[in-house]
């Protein structure tokens, strides 16, 4: 050991004593590999002598290094070391941004029915109000992040709130349908910023003991705002106009960018040189949107209009152009060797699928439980709760689950649940008790909530390591548009079978009742109240039961969708898929 007298670094002044990069210091194998001989390990602070075993240079680096607060200057982008209680206080602001954030992704469903009124939206306007804002939530999820380490994870978190501020006072005052959708979309590109940024200071303002109870507090308030949206959404309508649930925005921001000011301090950002893929992620956007377009918009301009036909080709166009453009940009945001990854594209598929279901039944069940059963937006929101508590009550089961039936099992045990979850509605009638919905979104939300955990895992299990980040933000991203698709695709579904059901009710009806009551089931209940009391009764529950009818179809689509997907991932992966994903995030 080093001579009596010989300064230890726990007695040195901060000037000389070790200093080591970024947040943490490294292990006793990194110091190994920097000093190679005594002499050098004495003149970084360590009573280290030449003789010394590596167990006892292992215990003088845990006595000495990692016991001691590091004194060096911060790196760029790490937070500033704040008190104990300061932390926990930015801890609960930004787990009220990202709950704010995750309740405007489910909030509008439960005021579909009275946007169809009070702007007159037809079924394909709904379904753009609420795919907008997944849209653009999901593809700009692809370069915030970057933006972040280039130019500070405070200033993009600030820079997005006061972007979801000004499109929620945008979106309350909307006059029409189309001044709606465009400032979803931009509420979209504002919440994508707030999640990988508030995830980043989290990061950086807890040391690594503390890190997992943090980010399982900011997980488990990223889950709250499922259940809490539609519930909180219903109300707002019980009380005030269909605009409130945008501007109970406003307020949580205001009080997020003060405290944010307060209470965060960072360091100088990295300054990222790579730059970022602008043209990758609007050659992405803009792909997938096309794609959207041709689904939603079929339905009501057929399915073999020119306008539908080329929405499609300029999709595949565009994602074409997006993928080889991945090969040669500097800064790619999706790397298209992942795809070769059988253990990524299934897992991502099967993360994907679930929130295609899961997104898509609450769209088209929140119309139904308003318009053919009569509830209230609260009540609406209020019945969708069994959906989103199975949900978190599976996410937190899974990893025992994953430990007796392993990954693989987890996830074509959970494709299984949702295809069962489907089928029930095959049993839906409009004069059906709410038990069936209920038993329907148990089986789809634990069944949600079952796979996606392990897909994760199973997608992430064979990533390099140096591909990590780009592959958790590209899935990451992909589920959110699994969901945008799944509202497309279940809406229109729907929708079409809506439309050719009622069509030969409608014989005799004035010509602008019937094509508004063919506009959605919400609109055709005040379309109908123009006529007398007993055709307008008459014509009310033809136009549910066409809605249930839409809504059969639509359960045997996704309910195959799911089981063929369960049957696949079972007989295409192995036992081991996702084992050792844990090694790589």
């Amino acid at each position: 050991m080093a001579p009596a007298g010989s300064p230890s670094a726990r007695q040195l002044p901060p000037a000389t004593r070790p200093r080591w990069p970024g947040a943490e210091p490294p292990g006793p194998a990194a110091w190994c590999h920097r000093y190679q001989d005594a002499g050098r390990w004495r003149s970084s602070g360590l009573s280290v002598s030449a003789g010394d075993s590596p167990r006892a240079i292992t215990e003088i680096w845990r006595r000495e290094v990692s016991e001691q607060p590091s004194t060096a200057p911060l790196e760029p982008g790490e937070a500033a070391k704040t008190p104990s209680s300061q932390r926990w206080w930015i801890l609960a602001v930004l787990c009220l941004v990202v709950t704010v954030v995750e309740v405007d992704s489910t909030v509008v469903n439960v005021a579909l029915p009275t946007l169809a009124n009070g702007l007159r939206a037809d079924a394909s306007d709904l379904a753009w109000i609420n795919d907008a804002y997944i849209l653009t939530f999901a593809s700009f999820q692809l370069i915030w992040g970057r933006l972040g380490d280039r130019f500070g994870h405070k200033r993009l978190l600030q820079v997005s709130l006061l972007l979801l501020g000004a499109s929620s006072l945008l979106c309350a005052y909307a006059t029409s349908t189309t001044e709606l959708i465009i400032w979803r979309a931009l509420l979209g590109v504002g919440g994508a910023g707030v999640l990988p940024a508030s995830l980043a200071l989290v990061t950086l303002s807890f040391d690594k003991a503390e890190r997992p109870k943090a980010f399982g507090i900011w997980s488990a308030m990223t889950v709250l705002g499922l259940p809490l949206g539609p519930v909180l959404g219903g109300w707002l309508l019980e009380h005030f106009w269909w605009g409130s649930v945008f501007l109970i925005n406003v307020p949580l921001v205001v009080i997020t960018l003060i405290a944010a000011q307060v209470l965060i301090r960072t360091g100088p950002p990295a300054g990222d040189a790579a730059g970022q893929d602008v043209p990758g992620v609007v050659l992405a956007t803009v792909g997938v949107a096309a794609l959207l377009f041709g689904v939603i918009e079929g339905p009501r301009l057929g399915w073999g209009s020119v306008f539908v036909l080329g929405a499609f080709v300029v999709g595949v166009v565009l994602l074409v152009a997006f993928f080889l453009r991945q090969n040669r940009a500097e800064a790619p945001v999706f790397d298209p060797k992942l795809l070769k990854l059988r253990t990524y594209t299934m897992g991502s598929l099967a993360n994907s699928l679930s929130f295609f279901t899961f997104t898509g039944v609450m769209f088209v069940l929140t119309q139904y439980l308003q318009a053919a059963h009569g509830y209230s937006p609260l009540q609406a929101g209020l019945g969708l709760i069994p959906l989103a508590l199975l949900f978190t009550g599976a996410s937190t089961v899974a990893g025992p689950v994953v430990k007796w039936i392993d990954n693989r099992g987890a996830v074509a045990a959970g494709l299984a649940l949702i295809g069962a979850g489907m089928l029930v509605l095959v049993t839906l009638t409009a004069t059906s008790g709410y038990a069936v919905i209920a038993t329907s979104l148990a089986l789809i939300g634990f069944g949600a909530g079952l796979a996606i955990g392990p897909g994760i895992a199973i997608s992430l299990s064979e990533v390099p390591p140096k591909l990590a980040g780009v592959a958790s933000a590209a899935g990451s991203a992909l589920r959110q548009i699994g969901g945008a698709i799944g509202v497309a695709v279940l809406g229109s579904i729907v929708v079409s079978t809506y439309a050719s059901e009622l069509r030969p009710h409608l014989a005799g009806v004035p010509g602008p009742i019937a094509n508004q009551a063919q506009e959605s089931v919400a609109s055709a209940s005040a379309a109908f109240s123009a006529l007398p009391g007993d055709q307008a009764a008459e014509l009310t529950r033809s136009a549910h039961d066409a809605y249930v009818s839409g809504l059969h179809v639509t359960a045997v689509v996704a309910a195959a969708i799911a089981l063929v997907s369960a049957a696949l991932i079972y007989l295409r992966l192995p036992r081991s898929a996702g084992a050792n994903a844990e090694e790589l995030v």
